[in-house]
C-alpha cells in the first residue's frame, strides 16, 4: 500500500505555529510504517496517517486521495475552526505527543 505520513512540531504556544511535513510511503505496509516512524520522528512531535487510496502510484507531485487511519489532519486548523469532534481528536494528539510509544 502507499502511505501519507504527517509530522506536526511547534505550537505550543497560542501564537506559536504549527510546523507540517508530509512524507510519502509507497509500496509498502503497517510494520514497514511503524520502522519508519521510529527511525524518522523527531521528539516531541504528533503525527497522523493516512492510506492513499488515489492515485494508485502515487508520486511526489501527485495529488493524492487519502483515507485516514490514524490521527487527523486537524492540529493545523485554528482551534476556533474546528469542530467540536476535531477539537477532541487535538487535544487527544497534544496530550501524547510528549509520550507517544509506537508498537
Amino acid at each position: 500500500a502507499n502511505f501519507v505520513v504527517f509530522i506536526y512540531e511547534g505550537g505550543d504556544g497560542a501564537n506559536e505555529p504549527w510546523s507540517v511535513d508530509s512524507y510519502l510511503l509507497t509500496d509498502t505496509d503497517l510494520p514497514q510504517v511503524w520502522r519508519w516512524l521510529r527511525r524518522n520522528l523527531p521528539v516531541d512531535s504528533c503525527w497522523s496517517l493516512g492510506v492513499v487510496v488515489d492515485p494508485a502510484y502515487p508520486t511526489p507531485e501527485s495529488k493524492v486521495k487519502v483515507d485516514w487511519i490514524l490521527g487527523a489532519d486537524v492540529l493545523n486548523a485554528h482551534p476556533h475552526h474546528r469542530s467540536p469532534s476535531d477539537q477532541t481528536v487535538a487535544e487527544e494528539m497534544l496530550a501524547r505527543r510528549n509520550g507517544l510509544t509506537l508498537p
